[in-house]
């Protein structure tokens, strides 16, 4: 559970950053990138340094494709709420 905590809110705050830091076209695929690469980057450290802790199949790849998915998906509307809420712009949504 707590990691989906972080995932969410990290995404949820990169995308708050990406969209008040950023003033280009191109931010919002910042905001659903970094999230998806930074959960990329956190299973395969733990894939592969850290110490066999035993079990079966290995399923990165399953939770890459699911949190990640879900990691670019929460960057992407924080990114168009904050944009819709700070720069008043009605067309954001």
């Amino acid at each position: 559970m707590n990691v989906w905590l972080i995932l969410i809110g990290g995404s949820t705050l990169t995308g708050f950053l990406t969209a008040t830091l950023l003033k280009k076209n191109w931010a919002i695929y910042v905001a659903g990138a970094v999230p998806w690469f930074a959960l990329l980057a956190a299973l395969l450290y733990t894939e592969y340094f850290t110490a066999y802790e035993g079990g079966g199949a290995s399923m990165w790849l399953i939770a890459q494709l699911f949190g990640g998915t879900v990691g670019a998906v929460v960057g992407v509307v924080s990114y168009k709420l904050t944009t819709f809420l700070f720069k008043g712009n009605t067309n954001a949504l």
